[in-house]
């Protein structure tokens, strides 16, 4: 239809012949604002066909049930385009309440329910299709397309079950490992709910190496002169720390010296710190550790305290300055700890 209020036009006669526009019959009417629709679906204006075809939809005081179902199945058409996929299966319900043998609406409704992942859904929307329209080359098309998306999909969660068992059964072993190391001491304060105590919500976790039965810890080294850190992804419980020390130092660090380095393998002490569970600052003790020992054997120690799943050590330079400062604030703070208590 052309628009009928030209803007030169006076506003009478633009009423009038708006009104004359109107007083068609609703069936011409209907299928005049169809063809609207089908332009503005061939120009991609899916919004606006969809809009065309409800108003078209409106003017039901008409038999031509033909026109109805046509208008039913274009806008599931541009509602497919929009993906309102529950929209364009209640339109070709609809088509197939007033057209059974419609198939066109039971193809539309079978791209819906395979967007909409609903298989069986749409295999039996297919079937019926081909049913009436036994060599529909599109309907075959869609047909392979939705067994194939259906293998698709169950092949995708059959995978995704098979990798949550997986990880539920190395969790489990995991949890038996650690159990069986009655030594080991966790301090949960904190802990995310849900979580273990040797757990923590980074990618940063100790892991069982199911070929050795050895535990892999995620272990950070500090070096409180530079405020520096090494962070060892999988350090074996069965290793030394000298062993992991000879890589971790294998090249002076770029903080340090280069001249004359100072975290050398053979001039540095390992430590851990102390901190009881629920204590505070001045509870907190240096612990000297030898680096010929194997983690496994740090960690049971009756003093060492795993927080949040990640062990760490202090590493320092001998007969430095810095050392000899950081110790002896340790030891401050353990006289002064002394002193309070023996006067209580």
């Amino acid at each position: 239809m052309t628009d009928l209020a030209d803007a030169g036009e006076e506003n009478v006669a633009v009423e009038a012949l708006k009104s004359l526009a109107y007083d068609e019959p609703p069936e011409e009417m209907a299928t005049n604002l169809k063809n609207e629709g089908n332009e503005q679906f061939k120009a991609k204006n899916y919004r606006e066909a969809v809009k065309f075809y409800t108003r078209a939809l409106d003017y039901d005081g008409h038999e031509n049930r033909a026109l109805k179902v046509s208008l039913l199945t274009n806008r599931a058409a541009a509602n497919l385009e929009l993906q309102n996929y529950g929209r364009v299966i209640q339109d070709c319900v609809e088509a197939l309440r007033i057209r059974p043998k419609t198939p066109k609406a039971l193809f539309r409704s079978a791209k819906a329910f395979l967007a909409l992942e609903k298989f069986d859904e749409a295999k039996e929307c297919c079937k019926w299709a081909l049913e009436l329209d036994p060599d529909g080359a599109e309907i075959k098309r869609l047909q392979r397309q939705v067994e194939e998306s259906q293998d698709a999909h169950d092949r995708r969660v059959r995978e995704r079950e098979e990798r949550e068992n997986a990880k539920a059964r190395a969790r489990e072993l995991l949890k038996r490992a650690i159990e069986i190391r009655e030594g080991l001491t966790f301090d949960a304060t904190g802990a995310k709910k849900g979580l273990s105590a040797w757990e923590n919500d980074s990618d940063r976790q100790v892991v069982l190496d199911e070929s050795t039965g050895h535990l892999q810890w995620p272990v950070f080294f500090l070096y409180p002169e530079s405020k520096e850190s090494d962070f060892v992804e999988k350090f074996d419980e069965a290793t030394t720390l000298r062993d992991m020390l000879e890589m971790v130092l294998a090249e002076p660090p770029a903080w340090d010296s280069r001249e004359h380095p100072k975290y050398t393998l053979d001039n540095v002490d390992v430590y851990f710190i102390h901190r009881p569970v629920g204590g505070f600052d001045e509870d907190e003790r240096l612990v000297k550790v030898g680096v010929n020992t194997r983690l496994a054997t740090v960690l049971e120690h009756d003093k060492y305290i795993i927080r949040e799943g990640i062990p760490s050590f202090v590493v320092l330079p001998r007969s430095d300055p810095f050392t000899s400062q950081f110790i002896d604030r340790y030891r401050q703070l353990r006289l002064t700890k002394e002193a309070a208590t023996k006067k209580i």
